[in-house]
C-alpha cells in the first residue's frame, strides 16, 4: 500500500531538515573561511620591518630605562683577557633599581660585564677600589704625585660557579657607591684555591682616580642589573671605611 502524498512530503521534509542539521558545522566552517578570505583581501599587507627602526626603538627604550632618576649606580671595570680585548672599553656604570646585597649581584648577573672564556672556566677576583688620595698633576697636565687607593678584595667569582665566594661580610650595593668595583682576571686558576688563599686589604699608588662625572657617562656605558633580592643577615654590615672622592649620585 503506497503512503499518501502528504505523508511522503512530511517524511521528505524531515529528512531534509535532518541533513541540514547534520551539515550545520560544515556550513559554519565554510562561512567562516569565506569571511576570513574577504578580510584578507580587504586588509593591506603590513610593511616589512625596518631593522634600523627596531634598533632605534631598542636604544631609546634603553636610554629611558637607565637614565631614570633615583637609580643606584656603581662604577665597574675589569682586566683584559686577551690581546684583542681592548682594556679601555671595559668601564661601565652598573645601574640598580633596588639596594641589593652584593652576593646577589656577583652571581650570574655580573657576567653581563665579565668576559667569558672558551671551555667555561674563568676565575675572577672582585675588588673594591676607593680613593684615599687623588693624583696630582702639574699645570702642564703632567703627573706630579700619584694617587692612593684602598683595595679591598670582596669575592671570588668563577664562570663555572652559580654563586660567588665572599671574602668579607655581605654588604648592600649602596655601600659600594663612590668607588669602583674592579674584576681582576685570574685566568683558569682553581677558584677554590683562590678563595682559600689570604687576600689582605692593601693600598696602592695609581695615576688614575676612581672618581668620574656621571653627567659625562653615556647611556650606552650604563648597564641595568636586575636580580631577585636574596635575604642576607649580614647585608647591613660595612667594609672598612676609607676616604672617598665626592661623586654625584
Amino acid at each position: 500500500m503506497t503512503p499518501p502524498d502528504s505523508a511522503l512530503q512530511v517524511i521528505g521534509g524531515a529528512v531534509v531538515l535532518l541533513l541540514l542539521w547534520l551539515l550545520r558545522p560544515l556550513v559554519r566552517a565554510g562561512l567562516a573561511r569565506a569571511r576570513l578570505s574577504t578580510r584578507a583581501r580587504r586588509t593591506p599587507p603590513l610593511p616589512p620591518r625596518d631593522p634600523q627602526d627596531e634598533w632605534r626603538q631598542r636604544e631609546e627604550a634603553h636610554r629611558r630605562d637607565v637614565l631614570r632618576p633615583g637609580l643606584l649606580h656603581v662604577a665597574f671595570d675589569r682586566d683584559s683577557v686577551s690581546m684583542g680585548d681592548d682594556s679601555e672599553a671595559h668601564w661601565r656604570l652598573l645601574m640598580f633599581e633596588e639596594n641589593l646585597p652584593l652576593s646577589a649581584v656577583l652571581g650570574r648577573p655580573i657576567f653581563r660585564v665579565l668576559a667569558s672564556v672558551p671551555g667555561g672556566q674563568a676565575t675572577w677576583l672582585i675588588e673594591l677600589r676607593e680613593d684615599l688620595r687623588a693624583p696630582q698633576r702639574s699645570a702642564a697636565g703632567e703627573p706630579d704625585r700619584p694617587g692612593l687607593v684602598r683595595v679591598t678584595p670582596l669575592a671570588v667569582v668563577a664562570q663555572q660557579w652559580s654563586a660567588p665566594r665572599l671574602l668579607h661580610a655581605d654588604v648592600p650595593i649602596s655601600r659600594l657607591m663612590g668607588a669602583t668595583l674592579y674584576a681582576r682576571s685570574l685566568g683558569r686558576q682553581d677558584p677554590d684555591g683562590v678563595a682559600g688563599a689570604p687576600h689582605p686589604i692593601r693600598e696602592e699608588e695609581t695615576g688614575a682616580s676612581t672618581a668620574y662625572d656621571e653627567a659625562q657617562v653615556d647611556a650606552n656605558d650604563r648597564v641595568m642589573i636586575r636580580v631577585r633580592p636574596t635575604r642576607s643577615g649580614t647585608a647591613g654590615q660595612a667594609l672598612p671605611s676609607a676616604t672617598r672622592s665626592p661623586r654625584s649620585s
